[in-house]
């Protein structure tokens, strides 16, 4: 058994303060003491500590207090910021991000599908932009977050296989991101883009609510899902998990990493476009597409919820920014329907899911970097 050694427990108690101190907003020492179970002095000294690293503000006195009155401070969410970049198809967005999931600058580009050299000299066009007018601001961030449509491994920076990306065998990134990282002399951080989305729509609801599990689904080019289970990113064995485009209505669907999977198929933008006229024509969701997503759709979500027990589901991508209201109503009374227990279905809290979930998935790995 590993032994817990004091650096190990001030750290622990560091990012217990931190987590608090993030949620709440505003809080006092005392406040602090109350919620930790921690002494007085080791809340002093982490507080102090933050205060100089500019993790906390002191704003002034609380009211409502008899006798002295406690001094109130406030998380500041700039402490940390982070570039998110999301790709899909031809397209990339990158943006830096701080902690609340604010957007303080964003720009757009056409970009290679392909992972080659030209796709990475391109990313590099946009990260520039985006350090030239942070440094126009005299900000600082931290890393960079990039969400890809496919299965990886975040560790060996490894994309295992990305169909509608056209990789459908292994390929090896980590040559083009220690390129990055030599460059910006950041710590780049790669995830499955919708894994990523589903971090984002996570810590951005925890500024407002409770939140345990999340089931995210992401449904645009292609569909995929997030799954956050007790506040952690639930990945599997073998990066896997969330990849519900592979799920099959019967057994005579073909599962393939070289393809689409059938539900993926069934939802697809192309798809949608080739069967409904007014959607190719117009974008317009109408009737007779919101009932069949519904039935294709809804059947899924309800067993995801029936046997994880969830009790929150968010629904993004571009399907949904078409669909808006209508179709979110339509999902929501089928899935009641089809579960045990109420279940929240909603839609996404940010607006551009995919930076936002990619840089606070990169800052949320380097909080030990201000501690």
């Amino acid at each position: 058994m590993k032994t817990m050694i004091s650096t190990d427990m001030k750290q622990m108690n560091r990012k217990v303060v931190f987590d608090i101190a993030r949620k709440k907003r505003t809080v006092t020492k005392v406040e602090l003491s109350e919620l930790t179970g921690m002494s007085g002095p080791s809340i002093m000294a982490i507080v102090n500590e933050f205060i100089d690293k500019g993790i906390l503000t002191v704003t002034g006195k609380k009211n409502g207090s008899l006798g002295r009155s406690p001094v109130t401070m406030v998380f500041n969410p700039d402490v940390i910021m982070s570039i998110g970049i999301e790709f899909e198809g031809n397209n990339l967005s990158a943006g830096i991000v701080n902690l609340d999931g604010e957007i303080r600058f964003q720009t757009m580009a056409k970009v290679p599908s392909s992972f080659g050299d030209s796709f990475f000299d391109a990313l590099s066009k946009s990260i520039d932009k985006l350090a030239a007018a942070l440094e126009k601001e005299g900000i600082g961030y931290s890393g960079i977050g990039f969400g890809i449509p496919g299965v990886v491994d975040p560790e060996k920076k490894i994309i295992h296989f990305a169909p509608y990306i056209g990789i459908r065998e292994p390929v090896n990134i980590s040559s083009q991101t220690a390129r990055l990282e030599e460059r910006y002399h950041k710590p780049v951080f790669i995830e499955n883009d919708v894994n990523a989305s589903a971090i984002g729509e996570y810590y951005v609801r925890q500024n407002h609510e409770d939140v345990k599990d999340i089931l995210y689904i992401s449904i645009g080019a292609g569909i995929g899902a997030g799954i956050i289970l007790d506040g952690e990113l639930r990945r599997g064995s073998r990066g896997m998990c969330g990849e519900i485009g592979y799920c099959l209505r019967d057994t005579s669907g073909i599962v393939s990493r070289k393809q689409t999977g059938w539900l993926e198929e069934s939802l697809a933008y192309e798809t949608l476009c080739n069967r409904f006229e007014d959607y190719r024509l117009n974008g317009t969701v109408g009737p007779e597409m919101t009932e069949y997503i519904t039935e294709i759709l809804c059947p899924f979500i309800a067993n995801f919820v029936n046997t994880f027990d969830m009790d929150q589901v968010v629904i993004g991508g571009q399907l949904m920014l078409d669909g808006g209201n209508s179709l979110l109503k339509a999902i929501r009374a089928s899935v009641e329907s089809l579960t045990l227990s109420k279940v929240a279905i909603e839609g996404c809290v940010t607006e551009y899911t995919g930076v936002v979930g990619s840089a606070l998935m990169a800052s949320n790995k380097l909080w030990n970097t201000i501690l």
